[in-house]
């Protein structure tokens, strides 16, 4: 149901295109699900973005049910789930991810790392499970 690739340049304007991209790709789903999608691929965008290399793709794949994006860069360092000070202005990205996906991972790649996060997106009209929006982070695991 949804399938798209795109190649993004190293820059600010890439954050909100790929965000605006997510909202409109699931404008058939509940506007809390296609908020929280557009979230936080502004984060998995703008980590890449800001502490990734070129090249940087972004795939979101999905169904009725689930939505899965992947930003691939070819930087080396990986995301870190950090505990920031209540005052600090940044560092909260992949704790942000990790509240309100339902699973993420980050996969080494020969050059790079893939970033992912999958999310239940339930289609207008339908019910959030209990739960919905929150799961574990789970490093070298895409599935």
């Amino acid at each position: 149901m949804y399938n798209q690739q795109v190649m993004l340049e190293p820059t600010a304007e890439s954050v909100r295109l790929s965000r605006e991209l997510v909202w409109r790709m699931l404008d058939d789903v509940d506007e809390k699900g296609a908020e929280i999608a557009a979230i936080l691929t502004d984060e998995v965008v703008a980590n890449a973005v800001e502490h990734g290399r070129p090249p940087i793709v972004l795939t979101v794949d999905g169904d009725r049910e689930d939505v899965t994006v992947t930003v691939t860069d070819c930087g080396p360092a990986l995301p870190v789930l950090r505990v920031v000070e209540p005052t600090a202005e940044r560092g909260r990205g992949m704790k942000i991810i990790d509240v309100l996906a339902d699973a993420w991972g980050v996969d080494e790649l020969p050059v790079g790392k893939r970033v992912w996060f999958r999310l239940h997106v339930p289609h207008r009209g339908d019910a959030w499970p209990d739960g919905a929006g929150g799961g574990d982070g789970v490093i070298g695991t895409h599935g």
